[in-house]
């Protein structure tokens, strides 16, 4: 073996280590000077930085709201991307960007991008672009997607259509098939107008409510409440008025509608107000006037039955409902309409008015939905759940105008719902209609400034999604999926929108 030189070996040592650490040097100087040419991913103290967007989810046309800092005040120093994709914007300020989703991106998971100058902030979460899609069965189209909203009301408006029209177009657009309407003029600001005097004539003969009534909406709820006074006593005369408007406006429905798949229910608003005069909740009514409204809701009933019996149709149908609004009062012994009305008719379905358990937990919640469930008079030849939510939400006002808040506690409150199994759930509502001292109270998806919240598209997304599943599983089962089926595909789907 060569004897080994350890002066020669220390010294090849040193120069190899020299060599390596040059090396590294030049590789670092390099790597310094080119990122100096090139933008900084991660944000410094004076670049822009995005802190959250809304909603996190949508296709194209979507309205997103950016939210962060140091974004310029002038569009044109903003350059925003989905992607690789430029979005176009339509509002900036320091700490919020508006832009628009474009069309022509593949649907997917994407992350916004900021750049200001030459620094450029990228989102921690990504937006999810749907796809937009062209469903035309009408089985799918025509499905329950228990997800709805009203318009009664309305305290503004946008266009030159009057406010019922504007709003169930809006409405429409949102892409649901389901609308709540009240069937007078003077709940949507519409004048010149005969006073009509029956509801057939509002539905047939005044133009914007026909109009309505021919959109492609396949769920209908009215307020319904007609003309008689039945809380003196339930005269003969007022029976026999009350049959003859609600039988002649359900043969026309039958008539008019036959074979387009659509479902009508006439109700009313907030039955337990009509049972307690001025809001009254110390009001004990009296005999006289709890038979008189359980006489009321089976004149109705019967008048429906018959219409639907001699009148010829197919794919459509017409219901009544009962609304109560009074259940925890109830529950606690009160007289209310669920405990002693409810019982001793023979209405198809109860609307529930949800304000009084709306903040209660699931459990708590679902106690109320099951009292009311009890208390309901058997109707055979209607399967599934007959309790649905007519009303429920959180206004804005109530929430410190939190677009936020008033989207996640609103998509609770609807979870709550369908965790139920309610067939349906209906936010209170497109428009805001309460305006106490000129202060908007915030019962709306969209603002008195056309802007639409969170929540809106919330609703928007939800529809694409359920319509695309539907379509799917149709596809996969050689079926339509069953309620219980969808409904827990649903909640879940709003646990995390």
């Amino acid at each position: 073996m060569q004897a080994i030189n350890s002066s020669n070996y220390y010294q090849r040592f040193v120069s190899m280590k020299l060599l390596t650490m040059n090396i590294l040097f030049i590789l670092m100087m390099s790597c310094l000077l080119s990122c100096g040419k090139t933008e900084t991913l991660m944000p410094d103290s004076n670049g822009p930085v995005i802190n959250s967007f809304s909603p996190v989810s949508g296709n194209e046309g979507t309205l997103v709201s950016i939210s962060g800092s140091n974004f310029s005040t002038d569009i044109t120093k903003n350059t925003v991307m989905l992607g690789s994709t430029i979005v176009p914007q339509t509002a900036a300020s320091t700490n919020q960007l508006t832009v628009t989703i474009p069309a022509g991106i593949t649907s997917g998971e994407y992350r916004f991008s900021v750049k200001v100058g030459s620094t450029t902030s990228v989102s921690l979460q990504s937006f999810s672009l749907l796809v937009k899609v062209d469903i035309s069965d009408p089985e799918v189209l025509n499905y329950n997607y228990s997800l709805g909203t009203q318009t009664i009301g309305p305290a503004y408006g946008f266009t030159s259509e009057d406010r019922l029209v504007e709003s169930a177009k809006a409405i429409l657009d949102m892409g649901s098939n389901i609308l709540k309407i009240s069937l007078a003029t003077s709940s949507y600001n519409i004048t010149g107008r005969p006073k009509y005097s029956s509801l057939i004539s509002i539905v047939r003969d005044d133009p914007s409510f026909s109009k309505v009534l021919d959109m492609p909406f396949s769920y209908y709820f009215f307020w319904a409440r007609s003309h008689a006074n039945w809380a003196d006593g339930y005269s003969a005369t007022e029976r026999t008025d009350d049959s003859t408007q609600i039988s002649d406006m359900t043969k026309y429905l039958l008539t008019k509608y036959n074979n387009t798949g659509k479902q009508f229910f006439v109700g009313h608003w907030e039955g337990d107000w009509y049972l307690l005069p001025n809001y009254d909740a110390t009001y004990i009514p009296s005999d006289a006037r709890l038979n008189g409204m359980i006489q009321w809701y089976k004149c109705r009933q019967n008048a429906v039955d018959e219409a639907l019996r001699v009148t010829s149709h197919s794919n459509v149908d017409v219901f009544t409902y009962c609304e109560v609004n009074r259940v925890v009062d109830a529950m606690n012994g009160l007289k209310r309409v669920v405990n002693k009305v409810l019982p001793y008719t023979n209405v198809d379905y109860v609307s529930y008015s949800s304000y009084d358990a709306q903040s209660l937990g699931q459990s708590d919640y679902n106690n109320v939905l099951n009292y009311i469930e009890a208390n309901l008079p058997p109707r055979p030849l209607i399967k599934g759940k007959r309790v649905f939510i007519g009303e429920m939400g959180r206004a804005s006002y109530d929430l410190s105008s939190s677009k936020s808040q008033h989207e996640s506690v609103n998509r609770e409150n609807i979870r709550k719902g369908l965790l139920w199994g309610a067939p349906f759930v209906l936010y209170w509502e497109m428009y805001n209609n309460e305006v106490p001292n000129g202060v908007q109270r915030g019962f709306w998806l969209i603002d008195e400034k056309n802007e639409k919240w969170p929540l809106y598209y919330t609703y928007q997304n939800f529809y694409t999604k359920a319509k695309i599943w539907v379509a799917g599983q149709k596809k996969t089962l050689n079926r339509l999926p069953t309620r219980e089926e969808y409904l827990a595909w649903a909640s879940n789907t709003l646990l995390n929108p």
